[in-house]
């Protein structure tokens, strides 16, 4: 009992906004485990929980299982969802509405909202939606959340089914109109590429251009877009957005079909602090909207040289460049393209690139221009033991390198079909002694290819 006291004394003494400060630090669960403590601790929990600033879909089962004002811990009876299991993505599904709906009611100051789903929970036939409990869920849609949280300022709902929380354009148009302090967005499906055959699953629908124009029209704070396979968004919703939000620091398009090149420009052109940059070109399917692009002076593809010259010549403090060209049936991207990045954007940290046909002359080029860089990922994309040496001598705070295999695409239509060794895309035991001798800041090493010794 003396002890007790002596703890309820010594907890007294410190001063309520320390204890504030102490109790913001801690995950959901842990402030439903104070809440068994103490009739104090309780109080103080549950009053960070009013003031929680952000919520993952790992907070959900807790938050989903409270009766009232009250937390309960028990674990045993709400286990957190494993995404990795169908279970666990029934389990997840299930207690979406009913989290949501509690941090709508009780989170009034939520600033990050974060979902990040499996792809299977985003998948229109089969798997966890034939689960029979999930024939009567809770219906809670998100236009109702954005009414009581005005105060968010992150959204992520990646691969978050629109059926289950009722997904459309009036949805997101009622999160511009009550949120306007918003300053990250990221809305896509994403993961495995199996079904990317299949239109219905491989694309998020929820969002078109209505929604993002008017998102661009009253949140003039956003500072990062990120969209993922939305193939109702087109250029004009992009042309908004780099028209309205200037100060847009990160873009991510991935698989974006409708987006021409010269949307894409538009954004190079108008936001000149851009630090982050990542695009995966799309597939094209529709035969109108190439030749739309076509007959209104634009090439077809989405990251052509224009694009790429827009951003060297207007975005000097790009710092991460991430490109892909994965899944398209010829190259986009070319040498000269990624020469006249690298001569612009000499802040780069950070380069990622994804099956690019890349000449042994550019990562040269990378050497003498980019000696700040940091983290380089190679993915099939012609690493060569001379480009190797020629990188890590001119780059020798580099920290993180991965690389991984030859090109997997045949060769560029007129280019010569037996190209030099060197140009083979291949590093040796020559390439990694290269790196040994010349990269002592070298935190991390990945080698994922059987055609790399």
């Amino acid at each position: 009992m003396h002890s007790r006291s002596l703890c309820r004394t010594q907890m007294s003494a410190v001063p309520d906004h320390l204890m504030e400060v102490v109790f913001g630090q801690l995950r959901v669960s842990d402030c439903a485990a104070c809440c068994c403590v103490s009739l104090e601790l309780k109080a103080l929990a549950q009053g960070t929980l009013s003031r929680r600033a952000a919520v993952c879909q790992d907070d959900l089962p807790l938050l989903a299982s409270l009766q009232g004002p009250q937390l309960q811990a028990n674990t045993d009876t709400v286990p957190l969802p494993d995404a990795d299991t169908m279970a666990g993505i029934i389990r997840t599904i299930q207690y979406l509405p009913q989290g949501l709906q509690y941090v709508a009611h009780h989170c009034k100051h939520l600033e990050e909202l974060s979902l990040r789903l499996s792809q299977v929970a985003s998948s229109k036939r089969g798997g966890a939606w034939d689960h029979p409990s999930l024939h009567k869920r809770p219906h809670f849609k998100l236009s109702q959340f954005w009414s009581h949280c005005t105060s968010l300022q992150s959204l992520t709902l990646v691969n978050v089914p629109s059926r289950l929380l009722g997904m459309d354009d009036s949805s997101f148009q009622a999160l511009a109109a009550q949120c306007p302090r918003l300053q990250h967005l990221c809305i896509g499906f994403e993961g495995s590429d199996e079904s990317i055959y299949q239109a219905d699953d491989y694309y998020c629908s929820v969002i078109s251009d209505a929604a993002l124009i008017e998102i661009a029209h009253n949140c003039h704070q956003l500072r990062s877009v990120e969209l993922l396979r939305c193939n109702q968004i087109t250029g004009q919703a992009i042309g908004q957005i780099a028209r309205m939000c200037p100060g847009l620091v990160n873009f991510k398009l991935h698989n974006c079909p409708k987006v021409s090149e010269r949307a894409i420009v538009q954004v190079f052109e108008r936001c000149h602090e851009l630090e982050v940059i990542d695009i995966v070109p799309a597939r094209w399917h529709a035969a109108q909207d190439l030749l739309l692009w076509q007959t209104d002076g634009w090439g077809r593809w989405q990251l052509g040289f224009h694009a790429l010259f827009t951003m060297a010549a207007n975005c000097p403090n790009l710092r991460e460049l991430t490109i892909s060209e994965e899944h398209l049936e010829e190259a986009v991207v070319d040498s000269l393209g990624i020469s006249t990045v690298l001569e612009g954007c000499r802040q780069l940290t950070k380069v990622a690139f994804t099956q690019l046909d890349i000449a042994e002359n550019v990562f040269e080029r990378m050497a003498r221009k980019t000696t700040q860089l940091q983290v380089l990922q190679m993915q099939d994309s012609g690493l060569t033991d001379l480009a190797l040496a020629a990188v890590v001598k001119g780059c020798q705070q580099l920290a993180y390198l991965s690389m991984q295999g030859p090109p997997l695409r045949p060769a560029r239509p007129g280019s010569d079909p037996h190209p030099p060794l060197s140009a083979a895309g291949t590093v040796t035991d020559a390439g990694l002694k290269a790196v040994a001798a010349h990269c002592s800041m070298l935190k991390g090493l990945s080698i994922t290819s059987e055609s790399h010794s």
